[in-house]
């Protein structure tokens, strides 16, 4: 037993290198999306800036300023909207990358290698995808002294798996779903308008 732990060791260490170039790789592809984003926003920003000071400096008194505040507040609102269709087109397109390396047998090593770095023990549920329950029995072989539980979660979309420790009562989440959506709220937290 010893043996077949130290070969899915070494087969475990030899593919990581590889799964981490690959997910260094998308999350750096959604940094360069992220930014791309953000400058596209703010030249927005600016160009409906100078278009509202333009047409603003023809009025006078406090019409101007009621003008004025109307048109900044239409225009963060506008920027906003903006922001936010760009966030959807980044994110679309990492969770279309998602889906292409889901195709791949490094997705798989990635779950093995999530999965053993989880500390499964035999009262644990381990929740993988619908569409990834397909690897449940190559899963169980890499913790073959464990009798812990596969089954289907809907709300997982993304990928990766998640494992609930019933012993501790923890719930150990290394899905795509909630990785991206914690990507999500760092880029609407880092894009917003300081007041």
């Amino acid at each position: 037993m010893d043996n077949k732990n130290e070969k899915l060791k070494v087969f475990i260490d030899a593919v990581n290198d590889e799964i981490d170039v690959e997910v260094s790789r998308i999350l750096a592809d959604a940094e360069e999306r992220r930014k791309a984003v953000l400058a596209e926003a703010e030249s927005f920003s600016a160009a409906e800036t100078v278009k509202i000071n333009g047409s603003a400096s023809l009025k006078n008194g406090s019409i101007y300023l009621r003008d004025v505040s109307k048109a900044e507040l239409n225009m963060k609102k506008s920027v906003i909207e903006h922001r936010d269709e760009l966030a959807d087109t980044v994110f679309d397109a990492v969770e279309k990358k998602l889906a292409e390396f889901r195709k791949d047998q490094k997705y798989v090593n990635l779950l093995i290698k999530n999965l053993l770095l989880m500390h499964v023990s035999d009262n644990s549920e381990i929740f993988l995808s619908p569409d990834d329950m397909k690897y449940a029995d190559t899963l169980k072989k890499a913790i073959p002294s464990c009798n812990a539980e596969f089954l289907p979660d809907e709300k997982i979309r993304l990928g990766g798996l998640s494992v609930y420790n019933a012993e501790k009562g923890i719930i150990s989440d290394k899905t795509f779903d909630s990785a991206v959506e914690e990507q999500r709220r760092v880029f609407t937290e880092k894009n917003v308008f300081a007041e």
